[in-house]
């Protein structure tokens, strides 16, 4: 559905679009700065100088968005990416992008979650149209805050109301993350973990999806196995058996003094926490789903049979002592 502007006639395909274009008529209230609205936009900032005023922005329409005003946070997700940029300008060491991003990543996540919560699944899909992580080289540098929203919302709408609820758009965008991520996205690449929540759903393949980036991303489909025994074990370990059994699978781990390891075999690793009590995947930062929800979990007795079955098959239980435990298979 199109969307067009009051103002001047233009059509946009997003709401977000529509409230961030740069409109020649008249400027929305809610785009308006705190500075001075006497005095002309400067031309030749300092990057130190576009960071700051980005900084007090995007504080005040947090602030805004807090008192009422849900376009705000829309703006603030703009300026979120302004202020980081202008601090990658100003430092390339990344001390100064730490300081911008440290502090707001946790904010506006938050506030995007919240925002979720209040609107639904349609204001997350007008953030992530607008900050799309195909369409450049790099990814948005809002993006880990963006996948935080998305992938708590994933697993709020998964416990309550089953895989078949999840939105498509949430497990496409989790997974185009992890596909267009550099090796340096280390933050974004995390995010994308509870992606494993979407096991089992009826119109997009996890396990599929896994399976076409396991060799170039097997350090962050690891840990996505992992979440997926929480939604479903028994859907997980038809996934794990899958992977692990899948000799197309390449790819070794270098390990100082000690022999290489097997991508097949470091996949293993996902299931290391499944009998500690007490233990929860560490993933989207700053959600306790399992506190929200308040969550258990025991693994079945024939799911545990079937990892041991899985280990002594593969014949990666030769390095393990004769008593070995699910730790054993920690990397």
């Amino acid at each position: 559905m199109a969307h067009e502007c009051d103002d001047c006639g233009e059509s946009f395909e997003t709401l977000t679009r529509l409230r961030l274009h740069d409109c020649g008529d008249v400027q929305s209230d809610s785009l308006s700065t705190a500075t001075n609205p006497n005095e002309p936009p400067s031309t030749d900032s300092s990057p130190a100088e576009k960071r700051n005023a980005s900084v007090a922005e995007l504080d005040t329409l947090l602030d805004r968005f807090s008192d009422g005003d849900v376009d705000a946070l829309h703006y603030a997700v703009v300026e979120f990416e302004s202020a980081l940029s202008a601090a990658l300008e100003e430092d390339s060491s990344g001390d100064k992008f730490r300081d911008v991003f440290w502090p707001y990543y946790e904010r506006v996540s938050g506030k995007l979650d919240e925002a979720a919560r209040a609107h639904g699944w349609a204001f997350l899909e007008d953030v992530i149209e607008a900050h799309d992580p195909t369409v450049e080289d790099e990814l948005p540098l809002v993006t880990p805050a963006i996948a935080n929203a998305v992938g708590r919302y994933l697993i709020r709408t998964r416990l309550t109301g089953g895989v078949e609820a999840i939105p498509v758009e949430a497990l496409e965008y989790l997974d185009a993350v992890a596909v267009n991520a550099d090796d340096s996205d280390d933050v974004a690449h995390e995010e994308v973990h509870a992606y494993g929540w979407g096991i089992g759903h009826p119109d997009h393949s996890v396990v599929d999806h896994l399976r076409a980036r396991v060799s170039e991303d097997v350090f962050s489909v690891s840990p996505t196995l992992e979440h997926t025994f929480y939604a479903d074990q028994y859907a997980a370990i038809d996934a794990l058996e899958r992977l692990v059994r899948d000799k197309s699978v390449d790819g070794t781990l270098p390990r100082v003094n000690r022999e290489n390891m097997s991508y097949r075999r470091y996949l293993l690793d996902c299931v290391y926490s499944l009998k500690i009590d007490d233990y929860w995947p560490g993933m989207p930062r700053y959600y306790d789903w399992h506190e929200e929800f308040d969550y258990t979990f025991e693994l079945d007795e024939t799911v545990e049979q079937r990892i041991r079955d899985l280990v002594e098959e593969t014949g990666f239980d030769a390095n393990l002592p004769n008593d070995w435990t699910f730790r054993d298979l920690g990397v």
